[in-house]
């Protein structure tokens, strides 16, 4: 459809480092004036991404005609990265499956530090099937030594994640468990912002084949918690569960962190088990201990954790709301003075939706807000807004009073 002005852009370059320069720009160039070049002025949003699939696929269709070397690594940071990957990142689908129809390398792997092979640059499950259908290797390792499912876990691709559970007959599950212990028990990796203090753990796994005490007290020390109600559940050596053995541990700790208040409070709404009166109890203790000297959180906390648990709590019994509500308390009591102590930066919320909105908010004021609209809950019937009319109410049966 496009094919015509690709091929006049492609005519005109004289080597390859122009053509290389010209669809970096146009991989870079904003949807409007993308599309205004390839001729098309009138467009909805909804249609975006479709035009741009069909832009793409006449482009590198001309390029391979053309002879460029689509397998040349001249793209992303340090132009380290195929057109393949850059496509796999766009999340092009017949772009990605062109290229590699035309013969480019499915399992180049640029040894990087992030995403370093087709498959790490992949968000669609498509994109990822047609890459494993051409021979990319779901087994090679980046720079942190990270599989495409670990790399994919720690930065919160869990479409791409869950491909991997879903399609265990494809591939070997087990070697990329196995890897993604290894890089939580290195502490070489760390969770993705819109999760943290919370770590993925496969649901529907067996967990004791990757939860043991080790990895949790790894997590512990990393300052996160599993996170799945399964491995929350998962029993450890002396008979406890992994819920058991992280409430001891804390217990046993001579200082507090916050971060990992949050996560047991996450932890506790998810879970019914993890939300007893001495749980609640267990909570209250465990942030009177003093802070640490110096801050030890790595990343910003996710406005997604306090979502989750406005919808975890709001629908628990009155008497349990309250309960929660002293929590929240004397949980903000006690932020203050650590804000006081460290300074609003360590305890900023981020909204990963939306990553370029304005200033950031903070712990404190998200558990205000928690605890306002919960404090609503309280006292409202189930039948609240249902109103009935008696029967014997003057009218009603065409009677004068």
């Amino acid at each position: 459809m496009y094919s015509e002005r690709a091929r006049g852009l492609i005519a005109r370059m004289s080597d390859p480092i122009s053509t290389r320069n010209l669809v970096a720009d146009l991989l870079n160039l904003p949807a409007d004036r993308l599309l205004a070049l390839f001729g098309v002025t009138r467009w909805e949003p909804r249609e975006v991404h479709a035009l741009k699939e069909q832009i793409f696929f006449d482009v590198v269709t001309e390029l391979s005609q053309s002879g460029w070397n689509c397998n040349a690594p001249a793209f992303g940071e340090g132009n380290r990265s195929t057109l393949l990957m850059e496509t796999a990142r766009l999340g092009l689908v017949q772009a990605s499956a062109r290229l590699l129809d035309k013969g480019t390398e499915a399992n180049y792997n640029n040894r990087g530090y992030g995403a370093s092979t087709p498959l790490m640059s992949a968000r669609d499950p498509e994109i990822m099937r047609n890459l494993l259908d051409h021979g990319a290797d779901p087994l090679a390792v980046n720079a942190l030594n990270q599989t495409d499912f670990a790399y994919k876990l720690f930065k919160g691709l869990t479409p791409g994640a869950r491909f991997y559970l879903y399609n265990t007959k494809k591939f070997p599950l087990d070697p990329l468990l196995a890897n993604f212990r290894d890089c939580i028990l290195s502490r070489s990796s760390f969770p993705y912002e819109p999760m943290y203090p919370l770590c993925l753990v496969p649901v529907g796994y067996p967990c004791e084949n990757i939860v043991d005490q080790i990895l949790i007290d790894n997590m512990l020390r990393g300052r996160y918690i599993p996170f799945s109600s399964k491995a929350l559940r998962s029993p450890l050596t002396e008979g406890l569960t992994v819920w058991q053995h992280v409430k001891r541990r804390l217990a046993q700790e001579q200082s507090v962190s916050p971060a990992l208040v949050v996560g047991c409070m996450a932890c506790m709404a998810k879970l019914e088990d993890c939300r007893k009166p001495e749980d609640l109890a267990f909570l209250e203790a465990y942030v009177e201990k003093p802070l640490p000297r110096e801050p030890e959180m790595r990343e910003k906390f996710s406005k997604a954790v306090f979502v989750h648990l406005l919808f975890s709590l709001s629908p628990l019994p009155a008497g349990q709301i309250l309960r929660w509500l002293m929590l929240l308390g004397k949980l903000l009591r006690q932020v203050s003075q650590w804000m006081d102590f460290w300074g609003e930066e360590p305890f900023q919320v981020v909204n990963s939706l939306f990553k370029t909105s304005a200033r950031p908010s903070h712990i404190l004021h998200e558990l205000a807000t928690l605890q306002a609209l919960l404090a609503m809950r309280v006292n409202v019937a189930e039948n609240f807004g249902e109103f009935q009319i008696p029967n014997d109410l003057p009218g009603l049966t065409g009677e004068e009073r």
